[in-house]
């Protein structure tokens, strides 16, 4: 995964776009692993993975695909 961009402006829209569409695809991923789990409560797991993807953008990934499959390794939900 090689899409490294230093000083990634957080506030471009287009870096905003790809954060809310990697938040979306490992949300859907996420609750698809566990479907038992209470999403709609689980306020933690939602702020650790925006903490994560904002966190992968400022190290310079913008890409929302691998964006997605960092969160998730980091997640620990492989």
């Amino acid at each position: 995964m090689g899409s490294l961009n230093p000083q990634v402006d957080l506030y471009d829209p287009k870096t905003l776009k790809a954060l809310a569409q990697a938040f979306d695809a490992t949300w859907v991923e996420v609750q698809a692993r566990d479907p038992f789990r209470d999403f709609e409560r689980d306020l933690d797991l939602k702020t650790a993975l925006n903490q994560k993807l904002v966190a992968l953008a400022k190290d310079g990934v913008t890409d929302p695909i691998e964006l997605r499959e960092w969160a998730l390794d980091s997640l620990l939900l492989r």
